[in-house]
């Protein structure tokens, strides 16, 4: 029992034993004060009722003595009044046998009203002729008690309602810092941190409260003390401190991933930009003013290269590079000459003539499967090709086939959309005790052969489609079918992954739950692309917060992948995270990686919240994550994705 459920019934306990014990004085006192005004009455009519039947006594003639009798009994209220000789005979008696109407007998019976007889003398002269009695009836203490008692019951009962309501409220009113340190007790085992503004006037509880603020100050401020250093850590280790773009160690673990089939890579477009005379600048300018143009020329190029999952790096001193999964190539060239065209704007802001803007631009389609040595020597020979036709120009050759392969895919995919010609593949996320944590769902499509094309073959193309919902809804629709037709091969979640055109829809996400939630939210977990939360609106974390409230796990994807704030985390707190896969090839032997992965597993762990490795082929890589506190796995050392079912 709570402590104000407790104080309420002691308080109400105390009151109920004042109010019946002030109930039953002052009924006491009513009925003594009611027994001594028919004393007083009686006697009263005895005294005065026997003065005037001395002054008319007559043993022979007794008419006028029962006269007089009669005009007191008729109007008053007696039980008797009896005429007895000198010898106790009766010469005249009247009595009323009616009962006490309008109260309860129960009340009656309950309470005895003591309604004493009365007696004088009736004589001629000095003479005693007889003795007259006179006894009151009770009936009226018995209405006037009756009528007390039902004005203090209800008096109390309304005293007491009212008492015990002011006693709840005021103990609510006290008690409320106490419910407060509770939220706060809980806030802070799930690693939140909540503060009581308003301080309560009583000194104890103020003390307690200001003592409960100062621990959880003292703890957020731990807290923020780990997110920043894991973000400390994260720029120290992959991010280039003049352009604030990511640094050459960054981008080849980036690039490793972005054109690896076995991660479902989309194809895409890289664009490389080199400063041809920035050691001019240096020499000329000295070398704050040059990193002051790197650093300016970098942010023009984020300007007009502005796309979706792109990564940015610089490569050395004068090249910077752009990586553009599932773009065309026809918008990247737009927004390269738009670049190129506006670059010269940075020079006013330095002070340089014209001729100080000197760069070329190479700009190639890659291919996940291609290696990244060749894709660098790709981009340096379109670089060297820009060069040869003068300053501030780029160089890329048109590719027909690709052009003919896009429009060949565009039809492909119309058709296997019409036609529902996908299926889902599942890889696993596994403990170091090999325990399934859940199965990632991964979509193939059957093309115009029967032959199964991974996702990164045909998302480019639904993407600029803008059907990515629709594949969404029918990743969520073959799921619901499996659980229908083989619930007893449901063993674990099954994580579907949310497009950003998904996130963005609210009938969109309306639809996927409404498809989803009749076959409960034990079965499904949702994973969403770290740059999708970081780049969206409070609605779609709101929609994120809502899945766990609903009992859905739902995960981030490519975690560590951007550079962003982790303090998101303790807002956000999924259930679970990704880690990119760029970490998995160098976490063995670069000490930066692995101290960055440490400090961000031993924030999740505080936040319970688990880190899932990813892309694990060997188990050095496994047993490198798991010495740094990761517990869980995903890759093709537990198993190559596996179809989930067959379509009928």
């Amino acid at each position: 029992m709570s402590l104000s459920k407790q104080m309420i019934l002691f308080i109400s306990g105390m009151l109920m034993i004042l109010l019946v014990g002030t109930f039953i004085l002052n009924f006491n006192n009513t009925k003594t004060f009611l027994e001594h005004q028919l004393v007083s009455h009686s006697q009263d009519t005895a005294t005065s009722l026997g003065l005037s039947l001395s002054s008319v006594a007559n043993g022979e003639d007794t008419s006028s003595m029962e006269t007089m009798i009669n005009a007191v009994f008729d109007r008053g209220y007696y039980s008797m009044i009896a005429l007895y000789d000198v010898d106790g005979k009766v010469i005249y008696k009247r009595t009323n046998s009616d009962s006490i109407q309008g109260i309860p007998n129960w009340f009656i019976h309950l309470i005895r009203i003591k309604a004493p007889m009365a007696e004088s003398l009736v004589q001629t002269g000095w003479i005693p002729v007889g003795k007259l009695k006179v006894e009151s009836h009770p009936g009226y203490a018995y209405i006037e008690l009756w009528k007390t008692t039902i004005s203090l019951t209800i008096w109390f009962v309304i005293a007491a309602v009212l008492a015990i309501a002011l006693a709840i409220y005021a103990l609510k009113v006290m008690l409320n810092p106490l419910k407060k340190l509770e939220q706060q007790a809980e806030a802070i085992v799930k690693k939140e941190y909540l503060l009581q503004e308003d301080l309560p006037n009583t000194t104890e509880f103020k003390q307690v409260v200001s003592a409960m603020n100062t621990m959880v100050h003292k703890m957020k401020d731990v807290f923020d003390r780990d997110a920043k250093m894991s973000e400390k850590l994260q720029k120290i280790a992959y991010q280039d401190n003049v352009t604030g773009l990511s640094n050459r160690l960054h981008f080849e673990m980036n690039i490793d991933s972005l054109i690896d089939p076995k991660s479902e890579a989309l194809p895409g477009v890289m664009a490389l930009v080199r400063i041809q005379n920035l050691k001019d600048i240096n020499d000329q300018f000295g070398y704050p003013i040059g990193d002051k143009f790197v650093k300016l020329l970098s942010a023009k190029l984020i300007q007009h290269l502005n796309f979706k999952q792109m990564l940015n790096a610089r490569l050395n001193g004068t090249e910077l590079i752009s990586v553009i999964p599932n773009s065309r190539t026809d918008i990247v060239i737009k927004q390269t000459e738009n670049f190129l065209a506006t670059a010269k704007d940075i020079l006013a802001e330095l002070n340089m003539a014209e001729e100080y803007l000197n760069v070329n631009i190479g700009i190639i389609h890659y291919e996940p499967g291609q290696t990244r040595g060749a894709l660098l020597t790709n981009l340096d020979i379109a670089v060297t090709e820009a060069a040869q036709k003068g300053q501030n120009t780029y160089c890329y050759t048109a590719n027909d086939e690709e052009k003919t392969d896009e429009q060949i895919w565009h039809d492909i995919i119309e058709r296997a959309i019409k036609d529902s010609r996908f299926v889902l593949f599942q890889q696993g996320a596994y403990s170091a005790e090999r325990q399934v944590h859940s199965n990632e769902l991964l979509i193939r499509m059957k093309d115009d052969n029967g032959e199964l094309q991974s996702a990164g073959f045909f998302m480019p193309t639904v993407i600029r489609l803008h059907r990515e919902s629709e594949i969404d809804q029918l990743v969520a629709q073959l799921a619901a079918n499996f659980i229908t037709t083989s619930p007893q091969n449901v063993t674990s979640r099954l994580s579907i992954n949310l497009s950003g055109a998904t996130l963005e829809s609210v009938s969109e996400r309306l639809r996927l739950l409404e498809l989803i939630d009749k076959h409960g939210h034990k079965h499904f977990a949702f994973e969403v692309a770290e740059n999708l939360i970081t780049n969206s609106d409070n609605q779609t974390r709101d929609f994120l917060k809502s899945l766990s409230k609903q009992g859905y796990e739902f995960g981030i994807d490519n975690f560590g992948s951007q550079f962003t704030k982790l303090a998101f985390l303790q807002d956000l707190r999924p259930d679970f995270i990704k880690l990119d896969m760029s970490f998995t090839n160098v976490i063995e032997n670069d000490e930066q990686t692995r101290s960055y992965v440490s400090s961000v597993v031993d924030m999740c762990t505080s936040l319970d919240i688990l880190v899932i490795a990813m892309g694990i082929e060997n188990d050095a890589q496994r047993q490198a994550f798991e010495s740094l506190g990761v517990t869980t796995f995903q890759g093709y050392l537990y198993g190559a994705p596996k179809p989930l079912f067959s379509p009928q």
